[in-house]
């Protein structure tokens, strides 16, 4: 049985999908999910990114207002590739991920600076997994320390249970 996790607030995910018919990641994961899944307060809209894919940006509305995008592409190709070789020499401080589609690692990077907030350090943390045919890439940017690891696993694996194969090519 795969294990959830319990969530903390904030923002979500680059997605990187691919081949299907015409869904976006804003259609299998709603801003209304994103939000009521991560306990967000505030406004959080999702716009499908077109720019490359069929992924989905996630913003929450506020004085620290987080972007997210999303991104699509097929595990066949280049990305799953490189998601490949990330596994066998993974990143600086990164772990391995059970119970999230086929394979996953996650990774935290505390103190990044952001050019619009010069007063705050953020914590980015990615969890990149591999399911059903695609990758998936979240990537969180939080002030200070970050959202707890658990929340970002639980997105991953309710977003690894959702038909991801049926989002289209990013052409």
């Amino acid at each position: 049985m795969r294990s959830m996790y319990q969530l903390a607030p904030i923002a979500v995910a680059t997605l990187v999908a691919s081949n299907a018919h015409g869904q976006s990641l804003c259609d299998l994961i709603p801003a209304a999910t994103v939000k009521t899944t991560l306990t967000l307060t505030g406004n959080l809209t999702a716009t499908p990114n077109r720019e490359g894919g069929n992924g989905c940006d996630y913003k929450l509305d506020g004085a620290l207002a987080i972007a997210v995008t999303a991104d699509s592409s097929d595990a066949s190709g280049m990305v799953g590739m490189m998601f490949d070789r990330r596994l066998k020499q993974l990143p600086t401080g990164a772990l391995l991920v059970p119970h999230i589609g086929d394979a996953a690692y996650y990774v935290a990077k505390p103190g990044q600076n952001i050019a619009k907030d010069h007063t705050n350090t953020y914590t980015q943390q990615s969890l990149v997994f591999r399911a059903k045919g695609k990758v998936v890439s979240f990537i969180v940017m939080t002030p200070g320390s970050g959202v707890p690891k658990d929340a970002l696993l639980t997105l991953g694996t309710l977003t690894a249970s959702k038909p991801i194969d049926s989002l289209k090519d990013s052409k």
